[in-house]
């Protein structure tokens, strides 16, 4: 992937390109908080934010049944 990187990135050889290789192996995207009983340690988001997060009505009205 690094190769990959260095050949055909646009920024190749920038730091912050080499943590967007590292990142999509899982190295910065761990999850946070308490562990729960039943999922254990993952990341999730609530409804009520995914809802603050995505404009879900204009969503629903062009592409729901």
């Amino acid at each position: 992937m690094i190769d990959l990187n260095d050949r055909f990135a646009l920024d190749g050889r920038d730091p912050n390109s080499y943590s967007g290789v590292f990142w999509t192996l899982g190295r910065y995207d761990r999850a946070w908080g308490p562990e729960r009983k039943i999922y254990g340690k993952i990341r999730y988001m609530t409804s009520e934010n995914t809802a603050k997060k995505f404009k879900l009505d204009s969503y629903l009205e062009k592409y729901g049944s």
